[in-house]
């Protein structure tokens, strides 16, 4: 199949970089995803982490660097054209298409050329049982609350039939019990189809107990990678949120 994964490595980040004006917001970024993983990309705030996100789904073009995925350089691609190879996301303000219903939204999702089912309906509100929305597929978007926008925001992504999923913040905005809500889902989703999965998330300990492994970030460049175990006790991680002192040198 086209879709196998090349090697061990579906998403791999070579030597990334993108620069604003003087600000060098992706450092020589490189970084794998295995098939099948869910590996979390972790920072202080200004690390770079939603850059490198819109780095890779090409709505930024990078200065220099390569990701490949799949086998397939994406150097130049636009959105559309890396959907379609299979990379879908999820953005951390939720977009619904206004005036369209919620089973309307994710059907938007079906339209590319992955998905060939012939009852784009029926494996639509399939997706929205799977995130638990299909008692609410014919609501308008615009009257859903914000934990259910996350799950549409979601159900809308899996629609394009991705190998690779990626969530910025999907708890963002969230109480207790949705954040909850959602990293079950997350992992249900992962168990139940195998879905190779990159996150970006603050709440740290549901981030922790999501992924299995982690890609620090601080001003734009990887500090650390690792299980959660030890990146918790990672020194630079420690220094990046929390400052000099609390690892002992001068702040």
């Amino acid at each position: 199949m086209s879709d196998m994964p090349q090697g061990d490595s579906l998403l791999r980040v070579q030597n990334l970089n993108k620069r604003f004006g003087g600000l060098h917001a992706v450092k020589n970024v490189t970084l794998d995803v295995g098939h099948g993983e869910i590996v979390g990309i972790l920072g202080p705030n200004g690390a770079g982490k939603t850059t490198l996100f819109n780095l890779l789904t090409g709505f930024i073009p990078s200065d220099e660097g390569e990701v490949i995925f799949n086998g397939h350089s994406l150097r130049g691609l636009k959105p559309h054209k890396i959907v379609n190879l299979g990379m879908a996301r999820t953005f951390q303000l939720c977009r619904p298409f206004v005036g369209l219903s919620v089973i309307e939204n994710v059907l938007v999702g079906s339209l590319g050329p992955r998905v060939h089912d012939a009852d784009l309906g029926a494996r639509a509100l399939h997706l929205l049982d799977q995130v638990g929305l299909a008692a609410k597929a014919d609501t308008p978007s615009e009257l859903l609350s914000y934990g259910d926008l996350r799950r549409l925001e979601i159900a809308r992504a899996l629609a394009t039939d991705p190998l690779l999923l990626l969530l910025d913040e999907p708890f963002a905005g969230l109480g207790s019990a949705e954040i909850e809500a959602i990293s079950a889902l997350i992992r249900q989703l992962h168990r139940d189809t195998g879905l190779t999965i990159l996150l970006i998330e603050h709440k740290l300990r549901e981030f922790m107990q999501l992924v299995s492994r982690v890609v620090a970030l601080d001003f734009g460049e990887v500090i650390a990678q690792g299980t959660p175990e030890a990146i918790v006790s990672h020194p630079r991680v420690i220094e990046a949120y929390i400052g000099r002192q609390a690892v002992g040198e001068d702040a």
